[in-house]
């Protein structure tokens, strides 16, 4: 594969806060499973029960004028509520926020991840117009990360027209504009904020380069039951036994689940929307986001306009559907999701079996694979040696303990996944690297600077 020579992109600057993140080692979203209970499986308390916050008394209120709600409406209330909601607030990423992720830890994540659109941008004999789409930029620090490393490629430096960020909040287009814009000056790239993947406009005669990292686990999630007779729907409705004024351990915001008596619109629907849900048992139970397969399957569709394209989906979350992997952050730990709604992260794994049935008829999906397999095969080694060998004796740790985080097996390295996505037909895609490495030829490797 491509390394990165003398020229390539320097370090990004290390700061305070950004040292921190590397050796305090917050927790990042990963894999544990909660069960659906009526009562908190985390942070228990004998406590009286905590005053209900305001988004907490516009969930109750909804419930009491319409009846229970689906999980889906309930993770919307919490992140999107636009003046209570979760990303309506600011940033929430890294030390100080309620999470970390991949690009915020090293910036050799979204090196690799630009040293991949180079080699699929050369392998269509090198587009001259080329646009990037990034959904939940975040603070924009991957997308800061791609642009670095890419401008260092005369050929699709002087490609890339344009940059288009899918971003609902206010609050982080401007933390994104403020990290982008100079890394743009002086070149004729157009920055551009999206409310949704629908808004991204048709293209003619450009070449679409997409990433979506961490995207996907915060989409809502249904979540069904399987019984004797049929699917139910598990929905969030008002506990009675709760009260302010009483000691409990359950009930944080006076919510519980419960599940549907009598078949709902969505249990009817999406249990029959992939072949796999069909012959579960009684007493399964399944996450599904209707949300991230709409996208997905999008996302397929807009690669497949003018010169084609490709993309990264990197998430949480396996080839296969969850049971109960519905869970909420604050300030890096798990707490009960019903706490102080909207001052919480929200997130489910990812089901990306789910996605690559989205995509079928319109474009092909590659992988699954880990993140450890995809930065190894991608040269995580060397570019990390580069690094150390030019980087100041008082940053050589931090440098390296954030890159072995990005591929430990016990953690991120293996919570992580990679999923590819390129335009065409799925016999013309066979081989793309890292996709087609067999795994073990990759995780035997030790990582030796």
């Amino acid at each position: 594969m491509f390394a990165l020579k003398s020229s390539a992109p320097s370090l990004r600057p290390l700061t305070k806060s950004n040292l921190q993140s590397i050796t305090r080692k917050p927790l990042a979203r990963s894999t544990v499973l909660l069960r659906y209970q009526s009562t908190s499986t985390v942070s228990s308390s004998s406590k009286p029960a905590a005053k209900l916050n305001e988004l907490a008394k516009v969930i109750r209120d909804s419930i009491k004028s319409t009846g229970p709600i689906p999980a889906s409406r309930y993770m919307q209330f919490c992140l999107s509520h636009p003046v209570h909601g979760y990303y309506s607030k600011g940033d929430v990423f890294g030390q100080k926020g309620d999470f970390i992720t991949s690009p915020e830890i090293s910036q050799i994540f979204g090196e690799l991840v630009a040293i991949w659109f180079l080699t699929r941008w050369m392998e269509v004999d090198s587009p001259t117009r080329v646009r990037i789409v990034e959904l939940g930029p975040g603070r924009g620090t991957l997308m800061d990360d791609v642009l670095r490393t890419l401008f260092n490629f005369p050929g699709i430096a002087a490609s890339i027209n344009s940059v288009h960020l899918v971003e609902n909040s206010e609050a982080m287009r401007e933390v994104q504009s403020q990290t982008l814009s100079p890394r743009i000056e002086g070149k004729d790239v157009k920055l551009n904020w999206y409310t949704s993947v629908e808004e991204i406009p048709e293209t003619k005669d450009e070449f679409t380069l997409f990433v979506a990292h961490e995207f996907f686990d915060a989409m809502p999630i249904n979540v069904f039951e399987k019984t004797d007779m049929g699917w139910r729907e598990v929905l969030i409705d008002r506990d009675p036994s709760y009260s302010p004024d009483l000691p409990t351990s359950s009930s944080p915001s006076g919510l519980r689940f419960t599940l549907s008596s009598s078949p709902t619109t969505l249990s009817t629907i999406l249990p029959s929307t992939s072949p796999r849900f069909a012959n579960l048992p009684s007493g399964s139970r399944i996450e599904v986001s209707q949300d991230s397969y709409k996208i997905m399957h999008r996302l397929g569709q807009v690669i497949n306009q003018g010169l084609g394209g490709c993309g990264l989906v990197v998430d949480y979350g396996a080839d296969k559907a969850f049971a109960s992997s519905f869970r909420a952050f604050r300030k890096h730990e798990i707490v009960d999701v019903f706490e102080d709604p909207g001052s919480c992260d929200l997130t489910a794994n990812v089901d990306f079996a789910y996605l690559r049935e989205s995509l079928t008829g319109i474009a092909t999906s590659l992988g699954p694979i880990s993140q450890a397999q995809f930065l190894l095969s991608l040269g995580i080694q060397p570019r990390l040696r580069k690094l150390l060998d030019t980087a100041p004796l008082d940053r050589r740790e931090a440098i390296e303990k954030g890159a072995k985080r990005l591929i430990d097996v016990l953690g991120m390295g293996s919570q992580y996944q990679v999923m590819g996505v390129v335009s065409g037909e799925p016999e013309m895609k066979e081989g793309i690297y890292p996709f087609s490495v067999k795994k073990e030829t990759v995780e035997s490797k030790v990582l030796r600077p």
